[in-house]
């Protein structure tokens, strides 16, 4: 009976929580033997700029062990604003989920474009995705529809991998340069004391750039793969998945007032976020509101409406609970007053260096660490903090460095085995991670450079407010 246990202990993936709680034990430890300092903080026209000729040492904070425990507690209570929006999404793609919207437009698509080639039919594929993807940073969506999208390139003589590109390179595309991303763009800017949302015009751009080079990269590689079928790289491998079946799914009276209602309050999010500048509040109220009026225009009652909206909750509990860890994390930074002396040691990297060089090294930095912490909502929390003083010292726009901590965190999501959502995505394409690996890599790292060249343009034209 052991022995079955320490099997199954071995095939557990690596929770999010291990990751952050190595993190915060060595953030915790490390806390005494890092000297306390301080920077003065002024407030100028509503922002919080470090003045760095005040920094000091200061008498050294040891942190109790009874604080490594309530960090737990005071993480969360921080953070509680940003959990709660998190849950407020996942309860209203929930809703949308359980109607079957999602379905149902996916294979009425797959007729409509049956035989008119893969290309239509993945641009338009993609542009629906990516623009939802856009607007609400929910690439977990990919799993919905996935299912859906590879038997329907299987039935047009194409491999499995292009199924699951059309949807994770328009993830993928689309997260890094979210126009409203509630998981890091909005956290990011609020730390960062940016209007929300700002210069979403400059994220719209780099959306379509990155889109239309991920959208030509699959279509050579699906072109490939019909004219040679033995040059897939699935070529032998077994696929879960049978071409897609005509079921005669079709846009019922009840879909169709359901979309409808999708549709518009998606648009008055969207109308939200950008021309009235929607804090978290808002966004929380419309994604609730989403998730009752799709629900009411389905037709389910109020009882089911909850039940779809709590199990919607339920899948993005996880990624709303690791934002408490991150907080945690910046607690004991901040309780023992070491914070500033690791801004102090990182500013001698961007302090007098050309600030475009510095912004190109943002997005790298922003990278690595995603692996180390694979959730957005984690990563902006525990690196922002410190990045913004750091770009004010180094003269660096913080929409910048913003911008570069978002590319850096979207793009490596769709390669780190680090990432649980991503693993769980190719279990559910049934691609294995290598097969994947050799198919993405090259246009990762096409991503990564275009990702630097990017973010060094958006210093040169001096992308603001600020």
């Amino acid at each position: 009976m052991s022995n079955v246990k320490l099997a199954d202990v071995k095939k557990l993936p690596t929770h999010p929580f291990f990751a952050l709680s190595i993190i915060l034990l060595i953030a915790f430890v490390a806390s005494y033997f890092i000297p306390s300092s301080e920077y003065a903080r002024h407030v100028v026209n509503g922002r919080t700029i470090v003045d760095p000729d005040s920094y000091q040492y200061l008498p050294k904070i040891y942190p109790k062990i009874q604080d490594f425990f309530l960090s737990f507690y005071q993480g969360f209570g921080k953070a509680w604003s940003l959990i709660a929006m998190v849950l407020f999404v996942g309860g209203a793609f929930g809703v949308v989920k359980h109607t079957g919207l999602l379905e149902t437009t996916v294979k009425i698509l797959a007729r409509k474009f049956q035989h008119a080639g893969i290309a239509p039919l993945a641009l338009m594929i993609m542009l629906l995705f990516a623009s939802i993807i856009a607007f609400t940073g929910m690439w977990e969506l990919s799993m919905v529809i996935v299912p859906f999208v590879i038997p329907l390139c299987l039935s047009l003589r194409y491999d499995a991998i292009v199924g699951l590109g059309i949807v994770a390179v328009a993830a993928c595309a689309a997260f890094g340069t979210s126009l409203t991303n509630p998981f890091f763009t909005a956290i990011a800017h609020q730390i960062a004391e940016l209007p929300i949302y700002s210069a979403i015009w400059y994220r719209a751009l780099s959306m379509v750039i990155f889109l239309t080079v991920g959208f030509v990269y699959l279509m050579l590689y699906a072109k490939r793969v019909k004219a040679s079928p033995e040059k897939s790289i699935m070529y032998g491998e077994e696929s879960k998945y049978e071409g897609v079946k005509d079921d005669g799914a079709k846009f019922t009276p009840e879909l169709i007032r359901a979309g409808i209602a999708f549709v518009l309050v998606f648009a008055f999010l969207v109308y939200g976020t950008v021309a009235k500048g929607f804090a978290f509040a808002e966004m929380s109220a419309t994604f609730v509101a989403m998730g009752l009026l799709v629900g009411l225009a389905y037709g389910a009652k109020l009882n089911k409406i909850w039940h779809m909206f709590s199990d919607g909750m339920k899948d993005l509990m996880l990624a709303g609970l690791v934002i408490f860890f991150a907080r945690a994390i910046l607690y004991v930074l901040e309780l023992t007053m070491t914070i500033d002396t690791i801004i102090h040691f990182l500013s001698q990297f961007f302090i007098g260096a050309n600030p475009v060089i510095s912004a190109g090294l943002v997005y790298v930095v922003q990278t690595f660490i995603n692996f180390i912490i694979p959730s957005g909502s984690g990563q902006a929390a525990v690196t922002i903090p410190i990045l913004v003083p750091l770009a004010d010292m180094g003269e660096i726009n913080r929409q910048v460095v913003c911008y570069a901590s978002q590319l850096g965190d979207g793009f490596s999501n769709f390669i780190y085995p680090t990432n649980g959502s991503f693993v769980a995505l190719l279990a559910i394409a049934g691609v294995p991670y290598l097969k994947w690996f050799r198919f993405f890599a090259p246009l990762f790292g096409i991503f990564f450079l275009m990702g630097i060249i990017m973010s060094m343009i958006a210093q040169v034209i001096n992308l603001g407010p600020f």
